[in-house]
């Protein structure tokens, strides 16, 4: 078992296997329940999650501990400022900005803005095909945000290989938190740290959303095709998590 694991467990993002470089995707089984669930604070008895789950693992509490989670911290607000630079490169495509780049995310962008102008003569497929793909997946995607933002904001922490801390949280800002018996300050302090962390991972999430929401609509206003918006929706979203992708390479090593 590793000494130190962040997941978001109970959804299946297509297109990554991680959420901000900071929780790994945890897709659910097939057949999985999805009403319900259960605590348990007894030793070896995880249970398949029946509605997402943000789960933290750490070592015992420590300067090493607090460490992992301030990493993460960095890391979300790292991820908050690229997001902010895809959003800025997005409205510079928006406002007709000129690119001489043959390759990258805005010359993606943008020949699928102009295939989107074009009609695709019958037997060309290959382009076809593969905007269909981001469709479904941009579909997906939205789904999968919808049955976790659907749900209470439930956060899990283990802390040297017992859970320690149960925290859900509603959208009016409510807490009801389960906590070990025996739990002690260091442990529960660092347990408010992970639901700190989570709960800021989500309203990233949904301003992703806003952002490809807002980017979409702006570039529509650019192409004369009926229903323009929905059409440009998964190229803006595939932009946006390219650009992301993009400046997570240049990101020091950091746990995760």
């Amino acid at each position: 078992m590793a000494e130190y694991y962040f997941a978001l467990d109970g959804v299946a993002l297509p297109g990554t296997d991680s959420l901000f470089g900071i929780w790994k995707i945890v897709k659910p089984p097939s057949g999985s329940p999805q009403d319900g669930a259960e605590v348990s604070f007894a030793p070896g008895t995880s249970k398949v999650p029946t509605e997402p789950v943000w789960r933290v693992r750490l070592p015992a509490p420590s300067d090493a501990a607090r460490a992992l989670l301030e990493a993460q911290s960095v890391a979300l607000r790292r991820s908050a400022a690229d997001l902010a630079q895809a959003e800025r490169r997005l409205a510079q495509i928006g406002e007709g900005v000129s690119f001489a780049a043959t390759a990258g995310p805005e010359a993606e962008l943008l020949t699928t803005l102009r295939a989107l102008e074009t009609p695709v003569p019958f037997g060309l497929g290959r382009e076809e095909a593969e905007r269909r793909r981001i469709g479904r997946q941009w579909q997906e995607f939205l789904e999968q945000v919808r049955r976790l933002v659907s749900h209470y904001a439930r956060i899990e922490t283990e802390i040297a290989g017992a859970l320690v801390g149960h925290t859900a949280v509603g959208w009016t800002g409510d807490f009801d938190t389960l906590w070990e018996s025996d739990i002690t300050p260091q442990a529960m302090q660092l347990h408010l740290q992970a639901v700190h962390l989570a709960l800021g991972s989500r309203i990233a999430l949904l301003r992703l959303l806003i952002v490809v929401g807002t980017g979409a609509a702006k570039l529509a206003l650019r192409l004369a095709v009926p229903g323009a918006q929905l059409l440009v929706l998964p190229a803006v979203w595939k932009f946006v998590r390219d650009v992301l992708r993009e400046l997570r390479q240049s990101w020091p090593q950091i746990q995760s």
